[in-house]
């Protein structure tokens, strides 16, 4: 498994395995749900509801790994408050996300209230999610949660000693 999958296996959790879906999901959604409203089309209402449905699916896995992720690294670790505020923007997105999810099933009208009401949401999603994911790369940039502080194995040495020019930097 190691030579398959190195990333994988080195992983401190599972939680960057699925993190990426909901949010990716979720943001198209929250573009192609309006641009339906606006051109009146049926076949981008429907990509963009699907998007959504299968981001909030994803958030349900994502969620799960969060609170494994956060359970593992304790309430000692460096920058761990910014976990709890990660933690409620997701949450909060990700009920928005269930609620407007719901909506999408409900009501199939590309124009009028309800409409105008899935739009909001979606705005709404976009925006808490955005937050949430930057408050998550806080945690891994600005602190490192999740990233392993030793070394690869097999890293091989200094790395201008494999031969690769990466554009002309000097190593």
């Amino acid at each position: 498994m190691d030579t398959l999958l190195p990333g994988l296996t080195s992983a401190l959790d599972l939680h960057p395995l699925f993190v990426h879906f909901p949010l990716a999901l979720w943001l198209a959604a929250a573009l192609l749900i309006p641009l339906a409203s606006i051109r009146d089309d049926e076949r981008l209402a429907y990509a963009g509801r699907l998007l959504l449905w299968l981001g909030t699916a994803a958030a349900a896995v994502t969620v799960g790994t969060g609170f494994l992720a956060a359970n593992r690294m304790g309430h000692d670790a460096p920058g761990h408050e910014f976990v709890h505020v990660h933690r409620n923007f997701m949450l909060t997105a990700t009920a928005v996300a269930a609620f407007a999810s719901v909506v999408a099933w409900r009501v199939r009208a590309r124009r009028g209230k309800a409409a105008m009401l899935l739009t909001a949401l979606m705005i709404t999603l976009a925006v808490i999610t955005t937050l949430g994911a930057d408050r998550g790369a806080h945690l891994v940039f600005g602190y490192g949660m999740g990233v392993s502080e030793a070394p690869p194995t097999g890293a091989g040495g200094e790395h201008g000693a494999t031969g690769h020019d990466h554009g002309g930097h000097a190593h």
